[in-house]
């Protein structure tokens, strides 16, 4: 299977592991990144000189957004393994549950027909880039940027990004459907339409952090948000984490996309959201107290580098990684 020649081109995204790979077929988990990697080029700024960086033949513009005016984002839940500079990457479908860096509950259970979540995932990152692309072309251009949000939160395991691993995700979605160049998600992602926020570790950092990923690279805020996510936690993006950060509630909508579920498992599901989620925000809304602070320490949060890790915030912004919501926020009607 010639494999290799189609990937050349692909996103590099190099990694260390703790021991030594070995030569052989890599499996999913020697392919997992042990050191998280950046683009070798940021959107048109050359970055110094990586050894995985195969310079291009010219300098790549810096993206220009002036149709966009949405943001989309989609919250990671979990890691796809395999990277996007193994020559083996089409071999690993996200489909394969194996490939994923999955939490005990969100594998397949065989005797109750619960099939795995990741499927779930895949269909959250489809829907993100089909928010992109689907009712546009040379008249109707593309006016929205999807973010992949999710940080390192696996470090025991990998320091690989979830952000990241969905966008690998994504590109092996591809490859498994015989767009050998990468298709949609290499394309938009080369065009800067599809950015990585690598630093959350909940759902509101996954809101706030993606908001700012598009200040960042487009120098406003958004007119619109679309949070794709699971449909049992649309609640808590609407009448708690938006609210908590004055986002105007007609500026948002949540796009809901649930694993696949029995009548008892959705009562569960309801009720554990309703108890340990939506309880827990509407009690500590920014997540700063020792519940759901601890949860973020433990996913590897150090809330003293917070807002170091976007460029060019208002006083009112960096102000709510204080714990401190201002009337000033840029983005209150």
């Amino acid at each position: 299977m010639a494999s290799a020649a189609p990937l050349v081109d692909l996103p590099r995204s190099k990694s260390k592991s703790k021991s030594q790979l070995s030569a052989s077929t890599p499996s999913p988990a020697k392919t997992a990144e042990k050191v998280q990697a950046r683009p070798a080029v940021e959107h048109g700024q050359l970055l110094p000189h990586q050894d995985q960086f195969v310079h291009p033949p010219h300098v790549i513009p810096r993206p220009s957004y002036p149709n966009v005016h949405t943001l989309v984002v989609v919250c990671c839940h979990a890691i796809f393994l395999p990277n996007a500079d193994t020559p083996h990457l089409p071999l690993f479908s996200p489909y394969q549950e194996s490939n994923w860096l999955l939490a005990p509950f969100q594998k397949a259970d065989v005797a109750a027909g619960k099939p795995g979540e990741h499927e779930t995932f895949v269909s959250h990152i489809k829907a993100g880039i089909d928010a992109l692309t689907v009712g546009t072309d040379a008249n109707h251009p593309i006016s929205s940027i999807l973010v992949f949000s999710g940080g390192a939160t696996k470090r025991a395991d990998t320091l690989k990004t979830e952000a990241r691993s969905y966008y690998h995700a994504a590109l092996a979605a591809e490859l498994a459907e015989g767009h050998l160049g990468g298709g949609r998600a290499y394309t938009l992602y080369n065009k800067g339409y599809i950015l990585l926020e690598e630093e959350a570790t909940d759902s509101y950092q996954n809101l706030l952090f993606s908001i700012l990923r598009f200040r960042n690279a487009t120098g406003r805020y958004p007119k619109q948000i679309r949070v794709i996510t699971h449909a049992f936690k649309a609640k808590r993006f609407l009448e708690l984490h938006a609210p908590t950060i004055k986002w105007p509630k007609t500026r948002i909508q949540v796009q809901g996309i649930d694993p696949i579920m029995t009548q008892d498992a959705l009562t569960s599901t309801l009720l554990g959201e309703e108890k340990s989620g939506y309880a827990a925000w509407k009690e500590d809304p920014m997540g700063t107290g020792t519940l759901l602070g601890g949860k973020r320490r433990l996913r590897g949060w150090n809330a003293s580098t917070g807002a170091k890790h976007f460029k060019n915030l208002e006083d009112s912004v960096k102000e709510l990684f204080q714990g401190v919501v201002s009337d000033e926020l840029p983005w209150i009607e």
